[in-house]
């Protein structure tokens, strides 16, 4: 890992100017996280005057929002939890990469709770200020029929309330690299051993 990407350290600084790489997928060691990490690596590389931030929901103790409204006056979620570390990087982040795996066409339940919970932005009205850059990056396997679109739709309301535009979506779906691989091969079948 480079020496400027910052694991998933609570308590690592945040500052403005930092690259934000969020992991959105409930697995530790999965695909997303593996490609979180060398997303970050790449960025680090890339980006030799800026911190890079990488942080996982996976493990992470957030509650899901309930629509109580608290943060409507408090102008801060009643919940004491993991959103705080989570929310403060993002609210300094210059730019964001979200990695997330797709289920059933939408987020995991993990990154759902993270999204929801942008709510107090709506409330502060951060929408109307500019807009930093965010950059999807999907994960799956491509099975599923109906696509990753609802992913898509959720990731860029929420993360346009907290002052985000998606300016990319880049997917990482394994049968698009298996259907590249076996168009270069001249095969319209799956291949041997699959």
């Amino acid at each position: 890992m480079a020496d400027r990407v910052i694991p998933d350290v609570p308590d690592a600084p945040v500052a403005p100017g930092d690259i934000l790489v969020i992991c959105g997928s409930p697995r530790k060691n999965g695909r997303s996280a593996r490609l979180a990490r060398e997303l970050a690596d790449g960025l680090a590389a890339a980006n030799p005057g800026r911190a890079v931030r990488l942080l996982a929901i996976a493990g992470a103790d957030v509650h899901g929002c309930i629509g109580c409204d608290a943060c409507r006056d408090a102008g801060v979620c009643a919940f004491d939890d993991d959103m705080g570390p989570l929310m403060a990087a993002l609210n300094v982040a210059d730019e964001l990469h979200l990695v997330s795996p797709v289920y059933f066409a939408g987020p995991p339940s993990q990154l759902k709770a993270v999204l929801d919970r942008l709510q107090p932005h709506y409330w502060k009205g951060t929408r109307a200020l500019p807009k930093r850059p965010a950059h999807l990056h999907v994960v799956g396997e491509g099975g599923d029929p109906h696509g990753f679109e609802p992913l898509v739709v959720i990731c860029r309301s929420a993360l346009a309330v907290a002052g985000f535009e998606l300016v990319a979506v880049t997917p990482h779906i394994a049968s698009a690299a298996r259907s590249a691989v076996q168009a270069e091969a001249g095969r319209d079948g799956a291949p041997d051993g699959e």
